[in-house]
């Protein structure tokens, strides 16, 4: 059994049971990509303000977030962001980060920006078995917010077999939640949205935006906990930890 009323049936089913509602089958999955597949519930700016923090331990962290901010304007504005590679995306992330924070010095970029690639492609590439096997039992999808290189950087990982369709958010001109973004990832997998479940750390983005698509929502929490008050709990289908407890074949 996977945490949140999920589960495999012995027929090799995924069953998504809520209190007071009907279990619901889940004939196709769709992925976020920064912060799920990459990481199980920290999106980057989460994952660049720890390592800013570390490298620079006196760092006001009031001027943090408008650093991070600049590095995710760097990279939307570059003139060749569809065609950017992860390496050369990270680097234009941090050396804006560092500049916007007066603390720019190469080798401290280059430190930083090895650190955050190194982690991001060794998680991206360590999913590969899990999503092979996920994809021999449904079709999958990535539905991203990103700068137009989604579909890049999904196959620079190996993982681009796996997937029926990356939409990336620059290239359809619409940006989760608009339940827009979904549309082109639906109709790639061919399954009517009530069967599908979108799987991301992001509530204000993944889960409200799979709701208003009309697709089951499963929150990658990261061990984080909602607040039992917070309204938005209607709006998760189903709660794991890691993207790793979708495995069909891991024993539980």
């Amino acid at each position: 059994m996977i945490p949140g009323a999920l589960r495999w049936t012995r027929t090799g089913e995924l069953e998504c049971a809520r209190d007071g509602a009907p279990v619901r089958t889940i004939e196709a999955l769709l992925f976020d990509l920064g912060g799920t597949l990459d990481d199980d519930g920290r999106g980057w700016a989460e994952r660049f303000g720890a390592i800013l923090r570390e490298e620079l331990p006196d760092v006001d962290a009031d001027a943090l977030p408008a650093a991070l901010d600049a590095g995710e304007r760097a990279v939307l504005r570059s003139e060749h962001a569809g065609d950017l590679g992860l390496e050369e995306m990270v680097a234009l992330h941090v050396r804006a980060q560092l500049e916007a924070l007066a603390a720019m010095t190469a080798p401290r970029a280059a430190r930083i920006a090895r650190r955050f690639h190194d982690e991001t492609r060794d998680r991206l590439s360590s999913r590969r078995a899990l999503l092979e096997r996920l994809a021999s039992r449904m079709p999958l999808a990535v539905v991203s917010n990103g700068c137009g290189n989604g579909e890049r950087l999904v196959r620079d990982a190996g993982l681009g077999a796996c997937f029926r369709t990356v939409v990336d958010s620059s290239c359809v001109g619409a940006w989760k939640p608009a339940p827009e973004i979904f549309y082109p990832a639906l109709a790639a997998l061919g399954v009517p949205p009530e069967r599908v479940a979108m799987v991301g750390d992001r509530i204000d983005r993944d889960v409200e935006g799979a709701r208003a698509a009309g697709c089951l929502a499963i929150w990658v929490s990261g061990g984080r906990d909602l607040d039992p008050s917070d309204p938005r709990r209607s709006l998760i289908d189903a709660t794991i930890s890691s993207v790793d407890e979708l495995d069909p074949v891991a024993d539980r």
